[in-house]
């Protein structure tokens, strides 16, 4: 009973995660303008950014989202000076092979990309509907077996 609960609880939790998922990836695709570069996995802003199902013993405790450092500079933006430092130039245009790069201030907009992605995707919609039935009927089955267990303790 429990392994059938924690089955369809995965399969729950993963198909949640993957609505999650996609949504973060075409907002990505969207807003940083990634069209027709090839094989959407090889884009490393979209192998970081992922939405996975976090499993307890015998239930689904929640969503886990991960992405890179980059991604979440992009969601809320950076304002400071960057260093300086050498720049080495490879390409064979150039005259020289370095230069330096001065201090200067810096300032990235945020560009908002992860509000609200469970409830933007449906998938909290999903795990309310699902979650619900499912752990509905966990219950329904606990009493059923506690009335046929007092049902049997009385004859």
């Amino acid at each position: 009973m429990a392994g059938d609960i924690k089955s369809k609880e995965q399969a729950i939790g993963k198909r949640a995660a993957q609505m999650a998922e996609n949504y973060v990836h075409s907002i990505l695709k969207r807003k940083l303008k990634i069209h027709n570069q090839g094989d959407a996995n090889n884009i490393p802003i979209l192998e970081a950014t992922r939405v996975t199902a976090k499993m307890g013993t015998h239930r689904l405790l929640g969503l886990n989202f991960t992405s890179s450092k980059v991604g979440f500079i992009l969601h809320y933006g950076a304002a400071g000076v960057r260093e300086g430092g050498n720049i080495y130039l490879r390409a064979s245009r150039y005259q020289k092979g370095e230069t330096l790069r001065k201090p200067h201030q810096v300032n990235l907009p945020q560009f908002q990309l992860f509000d609200d992605i469970y409830k933007k995707s449906g998938a909290l919609d999903y795990l309310l509907d699902a979650l619900g039935e499912t752990r509905t009927d966990d219950v329904m089955a606990k009493i059923s077996n506690l009335v046929l267990q007092l049902n049997t303790e009385d004859r």
